[in-house]
């Protein structure tokens, strides 16, 4: 059964990149540009793994963290998303409730290692 992907990014071009990178697992991947949409995704589906951007409009990522924590669901790891990279800031995501951290643009190199780490590497298999 393919492993269910979500990714929350308010720019088109950022969910297109990230899936076109996750299409290489063969993973199932739902897409949402926004973080109330990324919670209606979460109640209604067995998300593994979501890939949030961190700065959106409306609904932010940890705005979207903490809707998700409130759900009394338990929910998938969290990857953030963001192009705003500063000394410490893996350290600050973290704290704030992610999981991972990954830079914008997406270093496949480096999604590889996230992929591995939760979903193992089985021959190619995930």
């Amino acid at each position: 059964m393919p492993k269910i992907k979500l990714i929350v990014d308010d720019a088109e071009i950022n969910i297109k990149l990230a899936s076109r990178y996750l299409e290489q697992y063969n993973f199932e991947i739902l897409t949402a540009t926004g973080g109330k949409a990324c919670v209606e995704l979460v109640k209604n589906n067995k998300i593994d793994l979501i890939f949030l951007d961190k700065m959106m409009p409306g609904m932010d990522g940890i705005a979207t963290i903490k809707a998700l924590k409130a759900l009394g669901i338990p929910i998938p790891p969290i990857v953030a998303l963001t192009a705003n990279t500063f000394d410490g800031s893996k350290e600050t995501y973290l704290q704030e409730g992610f999981n991972e951290y990954l830079n914008k643009p997406i270093v496949f190199r480096e999604l590889n290692k996230i992929v591995i780490k939760y979903f193992g590497d089985k021959d190619g298999e995930y």
